[in-house]
């Protein structure tokens, strides 16, 4: 996961102080890259709850396409001047179901094999150089956002009963 400074300063989005819209890689990347963009963006913004935010991540990741459900982070795109890369991470938990679950496509099951732990968290990143790795990342990304969507069912106070007119408590 770890990658040079080098391939950072590939990223298409490099001045911090100019916000890119959420499209722009549609008009700023070639006619091959920007079908990519548009591929995996739609993909990504179709999966329920899925919200998007062009976010600058410091001096390192530069500009990012951000995916998220709520407060929770799906992945992170790069538009870089030749390619187009995602980052996400996997809980423990994220990644015993994955591997638990049908068969992983060699692509994603490379990222997770060369994607570096950060405590519970593993950071994976892929290059989506064509439509069968953004075919592979989107299939992933809509079991993260299923997981990511799971909320523990609430749990209720007991109910306490009598309170309410005398019924339930019996005087001696």
């Amino acid at each position: 996961m770890g990658r040079s400074s080098g391939y950072w300063s590939a990223n298409l989005y490099t001045s911090e102080a100019v916000e890119p819209e959420p499209t722009a890689p549609l008009r700023d990347l070639p006619p091959a890259l920007a079908s990519r963009f548009r591929a995996v963006r739609d993909g990504l913004l179709q999966i329920k709850d899925v919200g998007e935010q062009v976010r600058f991540m410091g001096g390192t990741w530069r500009w990012a396409w951000e995916y998220g459900v709520g407060n929770r982070k799906l992945c992170w795109l790069h538009l870089m001047k030749h390619g187009i890369d995602v980052t996400f991470t996997l809980s423990e938990s994220d990644e015993s179901r994955l591997t638990k679950g049908s068969k992983l496509s060699a692509v994603i099951a490379r990222s997770l094999l060369e994607g570096q732990r950060t405590g519970p968290v593993k950071w994976c990143w892929l290059e989506l150089s064509d439509r069968r790795s953004i075919d592979a990342f989107l299939s992933l990304a809509r079991r993260k956002a299923e997981w990511l969507a799971e909320r523990p069912a609430p749990r209720r106070a007991p109910k306490l009963q009598g309170r309410r007119g005398g019924e339930g408590i019996e005087a001696d």
